[in-house]
């Protein structure tokens, strides 16, 4: 088991943070190909459109076979991925080469979220999702650092190329990782599902609602923050350590969070957290000082990604009875996704037309919003 958990979490470590990656070549493929803001949205919901049409196929294959086989294939995606966005010179090439790495990310959380709830005990559930979603956020500090550095001196084309042939050097060393470790097999019991079952669950409804509201809140936030930085005149080659202040606050918020859920009740945390998102969103795009712009970033950047194991207790105390969590992960990735792909069109629209401002406080308005679920799941559960 523990062999099989150190499988998982380096699987996340590449698939995280070669996602920071291919999103911090986008100011730079804006500037060269002449995008717009909303060609910038679209491209990134093209990340997340995969995981809406692969969500419940994964769940599926999930439940037929092994995860982690299945996980081991998303590198190649990954590298195939950068290689063609190396090669792309013009948007529609783009969007090819996008959807080509979105095959690796959309597959990838409803299969590994599963896994991690059925080798958890749930009393240490916001601990494990906790640490897991955090080592993703590792991942992206270590491999997003330093690539607008890299863009900078050799340009987003060969850094593209460079990265591409990096994932598949991370392929093969994921295959003798493999190779050698125990891999045993786990005999589960596999149990039939009737999905209706699960979601007439109320509290399953809740959660996947408060999943929703609160990725359209969040999940865009990365995306669009060097263009807020670019507006605020901040060096370019700078925005990969504005981008590892979020990342380190990533990474708390994750591993803090999680923590507390198990302490406290998740709810009281998803909705203290969840205003203080909407507030400090509103704070970052309103300030100028560059001091505040990176205190700013750290704390939303706990806040954005720490909500995340906290959300992900209530899936799981909401249909643990069920034990059937493949198909439970991919019904609420496929609600997360589909909120993940329309963020950025949506803030990205509202950037071209009134302004990156005004698609910040758009962001605080959806954190605003992700309040009331929270609150009909934690009456639910109390009723």
């Amino acid at each position: 088991m523990k062999n099989r958990l150190v499988q998982l979490f380096t699987f996340h470590f590449f698939n995280d943070g070669l996602l920071a990656c291919i999103v911090l070549l986008l100011p730079f493929i804006k500037k060269d190909l002449n995008l717009t803001l909303t060609n910038i949205g679209f491209l990134t919901s093209l990340l997340s459109i995969s995981g809406i049409i692969l969500s419940l196929p994964a769940g599926y294959l999930n439940h037929k076979f092994s995860g982690l086989k299945i996980l081991s294939l998303t590198l190649l995606f990954y590298g195939l991925g950068f290689i063609s966005v190396s090669l792309s010179n013009s948007f529609i090439f783009l969007i090819l080469s996008f959807l080509i790495a979105a095959l690796g990310f959309g597959i990838f959380h409803p299969i590994a979220f599963s896994l991690v709830a059925k080798w958890t005990d749930h009393k240490n559930m916001g601990r494990a999702m906790g640490d897991f979603t955090a080592i993703g956020d590792i991942g992206r500090i270590v491999l997003s650092s330093s690539i607008t550095f890299i863009i900078v001196s050799i340009g987003w084309k060969s850094t593209a190329f460079a990265y591409g042939i990096l994932s598949f050097v991370f392929l093969f060393l994921i295959f003798f990782l493999r190779k050698n470790t125990d891999n045993s097999s786990i005999k589960e019991k596999k149990l039939s599902m009737n999905l209706w079952q699960i979601l007439k669950n109320k509290k399953f409804i809740f959660a996947i609602s408060t999943n929703f509201f609160d990725n359209l809140a969040s999940s865009a936030i990365f995306i669009f923050l060097p263009f807020l930085l670019l507006k605020r005149n901040i060096n370019p080659s700078y925005l990969s350590l504005f981008a590892a202040a979020f990342l380190v606050g990533n990474l708390i918020g994750k591993s803090g969070l999680g923590r507390l859920a198990d302490r406290f009740k998740n709810t009281t945390v998803f909705i203290v957290a969840e205003f203080f998102m909407a507030v400090f969103i509103f704070l970052l795009a309103t300030t100028y000082s560059q001091f505040f712009i990176v205190f700013y970033s750290i704390i939303l950047g706990v806040l954005t990604a720490g909500t995340i194991p906290v959300r992900t207790t209530m899936v799981v105390e909401s249909t643990k009875h069920h034990q059937q969590y493949e198909k439970v992960f991919a019904i609420t990735s496929l609600f997360s996704t589909l909120a993940t792909s329309l963020a950025p069109i949506i803030l990205g629209r509202i950037a071209d037309v009134y302004g990156i401002i005004s698609s910040f406080y758009t962001a605080a308005a959806f954190a605003l919003l992700a309040l009331f679920p929270a609150f009909l799941f934690s009456r639910e559960k109390n009723g």
